[in-house]
């Protein structure tokens, strides 16, 4: 087992509790650009609720080993087990918006068209799912407090959560997801402490439970979905914590979370993603 540290209509008023400000499609979802592993460089623009943990280990920092998504002015959506462990010598400095190459001080097309710089927001705190362990990889999801709002541009906008039924039943099994990330890759970069300098995409077929559960010894549960099997297309060490996610009606929603696969990219292995219509109580009841 190895870890991945690697419209419905704008009038469709969804139904949320007072204490949680996620956004409804229209403020979230929206790619503002024309549109990993095995995986192709996105435009600057593309997913712009795309984010990085950025950690310090002893005296080595700038460590980007994990993803997330931000899902609101406040929260960024990722997995448990990508915040497991955390220390004085092992440390969550700060979340990292609206990046698209990590070695390039000003992000810009082949048509000089350029984003904002990239926006670094530090960690308020820290919520882990409480059922979550290493051992089972169960319940691996988290959510990060920010420890300000952050305000929403074509550069920095959050990713929508399936919560209306209309997007929360759909049957997933049909399903062709895009993963994002800047996880390790099959052109192995040694030049830095990460895989892809740039932020890349790729589409992942869905995996049935029957089929995954063959590859996986039936540990497969309800709140698990897979997807990938295809040889060179998968998410990999450094895509932990990104969101595995589904256009409805013109608007992206989050429909798994990267967590955890035998290898990256080898035919006929899925990947395993914590199921995001099972925690979206839980997810309802942690954000303040």
């Amino acid at each position: 087992m190895s870890f991945k540290v690697a419209t419905i209509l704008v009038v469709l008023l969804v139904q949320w509790s007072e204490t949680a400000t996620l956004p409804e499609p229209g403020t979230c979802g929206v790619d503002f650009s024309d549109r990993i592993y095995g995986g192709t460089i996105t435009k600057p623009k593309a997913y712009p609720w795309t984010a990085i943990l950025v950690f310090r280990y002893g005296t080595y920092k700038d460590l980007y080993w994990c993803g997330g998504s931000l899902i609101s002015d406040r929260y960024v959506l990722t997995a448990a087990h990508c915040v497991d462990g955390l220390s004085s010598n092992y440390a969550l400095e700060r979340i990292r918006l609206g990046e698209w190459d990590l070695l390039s001080e000003e992000d810009c097309d082949d048509v000089q068209d350029c984003n904002d710089p990239p926006l670094d927001v530090g960690v308020e705190e820290i919520i882990s799912h409480e059922n979550f362990t290493m051992a089972t990889v169960e319940n691996d999801i988290a959510l990060i407090k920010l420890n300000e709002s952050v305000t929403f541009t074509e550069f920095i906008s959050p990713l929508c959560l399936p919560i209306a039924d209309p997007v929360k039943t759909l049957d997933t099994d049909g399903f062709t997801y895009t993963a994002v990330g800047w996880g390790n890759t099959e052109h192995d970069n040694k030049t830095i402490r990460y895989g892809s300098r740039y932020k890349l995409h790729v589409q992942l077929h869905a995996i049935n439970s029957t089929y995954c559960n063959e590859k996986y010894n039936d540990e497969i549960i309800d709140s698990q979905l897979c997807a990938g099997a295809e040889a060179g297309k998968d998410t990999c060490q450094g895509d932990s914590g990104g969101s595995l996610i589904n256009a409805v009606d013109g608007y992206s929603y989050a429909y798994g979370i990267v967590s955890y696969g035998n290898g990256c990219g080898q035919k006929g292995t899925p990947g395993v993603y914590t199921r995001v219509t099972s925690f979206l109580d839980w997810i309802d009841e942690h954000m303040e």
